[in-house]
């Protein structure tokens, strides 16, 4: 498998041991996820999953940032302990990402890792990357040469890109790896006790702590929005890269933003749009589907004309399972035979892997998708196929689904028999003689027992309701 490799500014090829060491940003627990959170977690979470189904196993982490700048302000504005907001918010976002189906890993907290924090930082210090002064400690930018790899910045750019002033610093480019207590700090109650001081660590050093512990290093996956790249990953590159000697991550891999009419969501414009709020009319696995549906590399823009067009593609291929399913089942069933066999290609997995292998090129795989399902479609409505053919279908198109997330709690079409066989052939010649009131009685009959049946050209089919 091909994938963009941030740190080399080209696509490569992975390079995996049989277990892969996958770490990616979460949020910071301060409100209510939106849908760039979602796509970040989506994108890794299909990664994830095509990885699995390449035989490959993944110690997967994301964190969660538990303590930060904008928690105490939310906890002191209402009144509360940073504790208080930053459960409430992980726990909203863990609703969130159950209902987009991404799967569950390693979850540690910046609080739960203070001792191993405190740890590295007293370790960059010791080797000369940092320094304290008043009971704030910083990372000396120029001590590290290769500081900007990352980002790609010349020293021009940095010097003057998303500074904090501070006349404390010894260089403008220095960040911070813990912050001396504040008023807010104390009202929070966000303060840890550390050789420097009362205080709490930035932002930087904690993922550079948690993915060292769970994951070692170097480890060989590193993930997150296009926005983490700099400062945030380039700090803690240079951070990992001092403590432990070794470019801390193989593989750097980042997803471009969710915009809104063209421009990136942001609290200043008001164009956020979160998760939950999304999901009021739309359903998950909807909203997953347009998080993939264009290059994880590329801009998406959000919008309710793109979101219906992707619930009605979505639609088109759960319909498409189902309306398989039900001539299988019709078939097992007895009350349908169909007529000779079709010759469907099953090249669709082949194209839909070959799609994924070059750097996650979900579109192009839900675009192979949508192909099979047209030419699927097109069989059975010609009644010309063999049952053999449609079970290798139906496997095929929940297989690769699934590899998308999609479909994930799809329940088959039940094989019918005996009085619900008969009853099925009753209603049929009713219809056919237009007893329409015994037919719908019969109709009646099966909704009552959770199934509703379906008229097609083929005959009667069925599924639960």
């Amino acid at each position: 498998m091909k994938i963009y490799n941030t740190l080399t500014k080209k696509k490569e090829e992975l390079k995996l041991e049989k277990t892969v060491r996958m770490y990616v940003c979460g949020i910071t627990a301060y409100d209510y996820s939106h849908i760039g959170h979602a796509r970040c977690a989506v994108v890794f979470d299909t990664l994830r999953r095509y990885l699995e189904y390449s035989g490959y196993s993944v110690r997967y982490v994301q964190n969660f940032t538990d303590v930060d700048d904008k928690i105490v302000i939310r906890a002191v504005s209402e009144g509360k302990t940073y504790r208080e907001i930053a459960d409430y918010y992980i726990s909203a976002y863990k609703e969130d990402m159950r209902k987009l189906n991404v799967k569950e890993g390693i979850n540690p907290r910046v609080t739960d890792h203070m001792d191993e924090i405190i740890g590295a930082i007293s370790a960059l210090i010791e080797k000369g990357y940092a320094y304290c002064v008043n009971g704030d400690v910083y990372f000396h930018v120029p001590s590290l040469k290769s500081y900007g790899k990352l980002s790609g910045m010349s020293l021009e750019e940095l010097n003057r890109h998303r500074i904090e002033p501070n006349p404390k610093k010894r260089d403008v480019k220095d960040f911070a790896l813990w912050k001396s207590a504040k008023e807010d700090d104390f009202k929070a109650k966000a303060i840890f006790d550390s050789p420097w001081g009362i205080g709490r660590p930035g932002w930087h050093i904690e993922c550079s702590v948690m993915s060292a512990k769970y994951l070692s290093v170097p480890f060989d996956i590193h993930g997150g929005g296009k926005d983490l790249i700099f400062p945030h990953h380039e700090n803690e590159r240079a951070q990992s890269l001092a403590l432990y000697g070794v470019e801390p991550v193989k593989y750097w891999i980042h997803n471009d933003f969710v915009r809104i009419r063209g421009e990136k969501m942001s609290k200043s414009l008001g164009n956020i749009v979160r998760i939950r709020d999304v999901l009021k009319s739309y359903s998950g696995e909807v909203l997953r589907y347009f998080l993939l549906s264009a290059h994880y590399r590329t801009p998406l823009d959000y919008s309710e004309e793109a979101m219906e067009k992707c619930k009605k593609a979505y639609d088109y291929l759960k319909n498409t399972l189902e309306t398989i399913d039900m001539e299988i089942a019709a078939i097992l069933s007895g009350t349908y035979k169909p007529d000779g066999k079709s010759n469907l290609n099953y090249d669709v997995k082949q194209k839909f892997i070959s799609a994924m292998e070059d750097d996650l090129n979900t579109p192009l795989a839900i675009s192979e998708l949508h192909q099979f399902a047209n030419a699927v479609n097109r069989v059975i409505k010609n009644g010309k196929f063999e049952l053999q053919e449609l079970e290798n279908a139906f496997s095929i198109m929940r297989e690769l689904c699934g590899l998308l997330g999609f479909f994930e709690d799809y329940r088959r079409v039940p094989v019918l028999s005996g009085k619900f066989v008969e009853l099925i052939k009753e209603r049929e010649l009713y219809r056919k003689e237009k007893n329409f009131e015994k037919a719908d009685k019969i109709r009646e009959f099966f909704a009552e027992r959770g199934y509703r049946l379906i008229d097609t050209p083929r005959g009667t089919r069925w599924k639960f309701v």
